[in-house]
């Protein structure tokens, strides 16, 4: 079980038994070692080397001859953390080269209420981690059917679950409903209804992150959804969105100061 753990973590499976040996042995000769690994001292010197090149074994010198020792599980997990932070840290400039000859869009297809359920959470769980400073959330929110099951989660396990989270949500709903999904939106989000026949849709249109859109279709017939992982894709919804938002308040404006004048 233990040489099990310290493979996933990285060790071979050779490493791994050379590791808790000397853990139990605590500091001792290459012969100790070799005798309880019942293998080649040549070998388990070799390895004992490899090891210390990884920063896991010490060695040290008594009466003229060669001990060694391993680090401590606690030191070992520090080690392997900090990889990991490094590994962590340079996706970015790992993702630069792999997408250097392959701009692309990325597609993910979902199905189902488990689909879009995973949708839903994976665009609040994509945020960073300072949401209040993160880009807010745009949506285009349709006024059609939508499923019963779905709408029952979105209402009543996910709007609880998504109001812990601080990023900000912007949206644009076509026309006033009673959908209890829509009057989510309205009551607790930036929202703006355009009731106009000429936008009139269903589903929903999710920008998130730098570059990430994500399709539903949540009507019972279709269950379906699709993220796109696309900059110039989402920065073109993105400007539709924000023009939209734009003209629409720029309207309002004007109507008022026509009423006023009246």
């Amino acid at each position: 079980m233990l040489q099990q753990v310290l493979q996933e973590y990285g060790l071979s499976e050779k490493e791994a038994n050379l590791y808790l040996v000397c853990l139990e042995l605590g500091n001792a000769p290459v012969s100790s070692i070799a005798r309880r690994l019942k293998g080649n001292r040549v070998t388990v010197y070799s390895a004992l080397k490899n090891l210390m090149k990884k920063g896991v074994v010490i060695e040290s010198i008594q009466d003229s001859a060669k001990y060694y020792s391993v680090i401590s599980p606690k030191d070992l997990s520090d080690i392997l953390q900090k990889k990991q932070d490094l590994l962590k840290r340079s996706l970015p400039q790992f993702n630069a080269i792999a997408n250097k000859y392959d701009n692309k869009p990325q597609v993910q297809f979902f199905e189902w209420l488990k689909g879009l359920k995973s949708i839903y959470e994976g665009i609040i769980l994509h945020s960073g981690d300072d949401m209040e400073k993160d880009d807010p959330i745009l949506a285009f929110v349709g006024t059609g059917d939508i499923d019963p099951a779905f709408q029952s989660y979105l209402v009543d396990e996910f709007a609880p679950w998504r109001l812990k989270f601080p990023i900000k949500t912007k949206s644009i709903l076509a026309k006033k409903s009673d959908n209890k999904y829509i009057k989510y939106h309205v009551t607790k989000h930036d929202s703006l209804i355009i009731d106009d026949p000429l936008f009139d849709f269903a589903d929903e249109i999710i920008l998130y992150g730098k570059d990430k859109v994500a399709l539903v279709m949540y009507a019972t017939q279709e269950m379906c959804g699709l993220i796109i992982a696309s900059k110039t894709l989402h920065n073109c919804l993105k400007g539709m969105f924000n023009l939209m938002r734009k003209t629409h308040q720029s309207i309002n404006k004007q109507n008022k100061k026509n009423k006023n004048k009246s």
